[in-house]
């Protein structure tokens, strides 16, 4: 949905709701000039939104910034003509004096949807453990509330997404919240969402970018998907995941706004966490991601306290996205330290990999292990213990004779 498209109610952000139609905010807005001398600028909703009124603002003293919001003090107003015909008229308001205006309290405003709600919108392409699904889930809301700038470096989320080509069409389907707008270079919010890495470098204010299997990316959060397939979904529920999707993009457009702060108690607790974070990720040797290990932890934070409206960053919310990336991380390392190649790897069933890593530790390669040792080891369903050995015997990763298995050595 584009944001120009946006036409009933629930499709607006609280921002602009109310910016639009409460009359406590008749000549609020956030400015953006009609003329190079300054005299002459409009009063928007939003900065994702042009104003549907018929009016324009004229100040002689000192203008209001570009791209602010901003509250005025009007002293007269008058309609002139519009056109070289005398049809059209717009209302010109004389402005006295002006005064920045803070969208956050309206942004913060409770939504038509719950911050977890949105988070069960993201696990809908998913099959597979619940909790799994949950995780990627919170891992694709955070990257898509992005994060505000950091001093003087642009904000954003970047994420490293690892797993098979159709797990990348899943972790896309649910980002048609994200406005097209924001897929198109611009210099306030960006998202790059690709299998090809580039430089962005013109983006001064938000950046978002998620690369297939990357190789130089820093990753704030990598988003492993390993085991989840696709999920059946009727043509009743794909409606109600358009409306979904749409109310979604509203959420997100209040939280943009948000600029999320921790007080010095909370941030001693970042960097507790930071530092635990780095130890996890230096002691787990090779990882198929490249980690943005300091600032990281506040990027995360602060997108989750947008994800909930809050301008609030806590000691929970810390918690949640480091125990996100905790999660992630492990998830990365069954591909690494598996004794196949990661791409490898990945042409397997998730069953047939579970396998191989579990018996591959126990017994190693080259040596006859009988069915039933290996039921027993795996603890899995009979069906699906015989299709995961079909899946490695296809693949060249074991060889069964009567009632035996034997690993083979993978493919280096």
């Amino acid at each position: 949905m584009g944001l120009s498209d946006r036409t009933i109610g629930s499709e607006l952000s609280v921002v602009e709701k109310e910016l639009l139609f409460n009359e406590r905010y008749t000549n609020v807005g956030f400015v953006k000039y009609d003329s190079n001398n300054g005299e002459y600028f409009y009063l928007h909703p939003s900065p994702f939104l042009k104003t549907p009124k018929n009016e324009i603002y004229h100040i002689s003293a000192t203008p209001p910034p570009v791209n602010q919001f901003v509250e005025l003090e009007i002293i007269d107003e008058r309609k002139e003509i519009f056109d070289d015909f005398g049809e059209k008229w717009i209302t010109v308001k004389d402005v006295l004096n002006w005064k920045p205006f803070d969208p956050s309290p309206l942004a913060e405003k409770r939504k038509i949807m719950d911050y977890r709600e949105i988070i069960e919108f993201f696990t809908y392409p998913y099959k597979g453990e619940v909790e799994s699904v949950e995780e990627i889930a919170g891992c694709s809301s955070l990257f898509t509330f992005s994060a505000p700038p950091i001093d003087n470096s642009a904000g954003g989320i970047n994420s490293a997404i690892l797993g098979k080509d159709f797990q990348w069409r899943l972790f896309n389907k649910p980002l048609q919240a994200v406005p097209r707008e924001f897929r198109k270079m611009n210099p306030d919010y960006y998202y790059y969402i690709s299998k090809i890495e580039r430089e962005i470098t013109k983006v001064s204010r938000e950046k978002n970018i998620a690369i297939y299997h990357p190789k130089k990316l820093v990753s704030d959060l990598p988003i492993v998907i390993l085991d989840e397939s696709p999920r059946k979904i009727s043509k009743d529920y794909l409606e109600q995941l358009e409306i979904s999707s749409k109310i979604i993009t509203a959420h997100l457009l209040d939280a943009l706004l948000l600029q999320p702060h921790a007080t010095k108690k909370v941030e001693e607790i970042m960097n507790t966490k930071i530092y635990e974070m780095r130890e996890e990720y230096y002691s787990a040797g090779l990882l198929p991601f490249n980690q943005n290990i300091g600032a990281a932890v506040p990027k995360l934070a602060a997108s989750y306290c947008r994800l909930q409206s809050s301008s609030d960053i806590h000691k929970e919310d810390i918690e949640y996205v480091v125990d996100l990336w905790f999660s992630m991380r492990r998830r990365a390392e069954k591909i690494e330290h598996s004794p196949m190649k990661t791409n490898h790897m990945l042409e397997l069933t998730s069953e047939a990999r579970k396998v191989f890593v579990r018996l591959y530790d126990i017994f190693g390669a080259d040596h006859e292990i009988s069915m039933n040792d290996a039921v027993r080891e795996m603890h899995m369903d009979p069906q699906e213990f015989e299709q995961a050995i079909d899946s490695l015997n296809n693949k060249g990763y074991c060889v069964r004779r009567n009632n035996f298995i034997t690993l083979l050595e993978p493919y280096k």
